[in-house]
């Protein structure tokens, strides 16, 4: 049967929200696209399903980025929602500059996927040399540049919110790229803008700006520091777009199955998020619940967040989110 969502109170489905002051109406979770594409993934297909099968669970919110998949996370969301793009609210972001080797991976893709599956090469066999750090850029003609690849792959004449991608707090404050997203709302090429950010100081900076629409944060059971922030925003009608919600894996995984050491930095760190761990899950099974419901209820409860993201890069993966409560059979 097709999946479905359910509202806070577990009936019916899932209940829109107004994206801070916008006009724009966004359901409670959204689909973040960061796993959607690659060269070592599946074939397309298998991905367009994925996205048509969220659609219709009731999930109208997708988030991307220019450099997810190299570009291919915005192609595949173009190709599924082509015909259907009044359903959707799509956001991507930009800053961000792949390295050379990454733009070669890019377009010789199609060629060598059959290969990499053949010889069952993984992305943590490759050396960092070929897999190439990207750097960033913000300046007015990058922006530009980025927003017309996001629209031509999307095939979509506008994005319905165009985000700077994990700037510096120094780079939000300095303000350089302000004129080019307002001459982007002015030709009618993005409808609002927002700013992801990576560190508290960008967000307070990100809300210096009385025509920002939205600010995207890391939150989660595991990582509370941004609930300022997200209060913060409501008060100032900034909409907020939570990642990371399932703390990357570490909130919806088995104990059996967490290793700490691949999360940590340290001893004191595997000790203190084990600690956490063991307490929420003693929490949700007193509540009769998972760990990864109490985890996204967490999240999406918070009165300040508008829209929290969830992302599957197959079916398989969206039904075991449709075990969490969040979704229905």
């Amino acid at each position: 049967m097709p999946l479905a969502l359910v509202s806070r109170s577990g009936k019916g489905p899932s209940q829109k929200r107004r994206f801070g002051r916008t006009d724009l109406e966004v359901s409670e979770f959204g689909f973040g696209c960061a796993r959607i594409g690659g060269i070592f993934q599946r074939d397309a297909a298998d991905y367009l399903e994925l996205l048509s099968a969220a659609l219709d669970a009731g999930i109208n919110f997708f988030d991307t980025a220019d450099i997810y998949s190299q570009g291919e996370s915005e192609s595949l969301l173009g190709r599924a929602f082509r015909r259907r793009r009044n359903e959707v609210i799509l956001a991507s972001k930009a800053g961000y500059v792949l390295p050379a080797q990454r733009r070669m991976v890019a377009r010789i893709k199609p060629l060598v996927r059959p290969l990499l599956r053949l010889i069952r090469l993984r992305r943590h066999h490759l050396p960092s040399a070929v897999r190439g750090s990207p750097a960033q850029d913000f300046s007015p003609a990058h922006l530009r540049r980025a927003l017309e690849g996001s629209l031509r792959r999307l095939q979509t004449d506008f994005l319905d919110l165009f985000q700077l991608h994990s700037p510096p707090a120094e780079v939000v404050r300095r303000g350089e790229w302000l004129d080019a997203v307002h001459r982007f709302k002015e030709e009618g090429k993005i409808r609002y803008y927002g700013i992801s950010c990576d560190s508290t100081d960008a967000a307070v900076a990100a809300l210096g700006y009385p025509s920002l629409s939205a600010i995207q944060v890391s939150l989660s059971l595991l990582e509370q520091r941004a609930l300022a922030i997200v209060d913060k925003a409501k008060e100032q009608g900034v909409a907020v777009i939570a990642r990371e919600c399932l703390a990357n894996g570490l909130l919806v995984k088995d104990a059996s199955e967490v290793i700490l050491s691949s999360y940590c930095q340290s001893p004191e760190e595997i000790q203190t998020k084990g600690a956490q761990l063991e307490s929420y899950r003693s929490q949700a099974a007193a509540d009769g619940r998972t760990l990864a419901e109490l985890a996204l209820r967490f999240v999406s409860s918070q009165a300040g967040v508008t829209v929290s993201l969830v992302g599957a890069s197959n079916l398989q993966q969206l039904q075991s989110l449709s075990r969490t409560g969040i979704f229905g059979q």
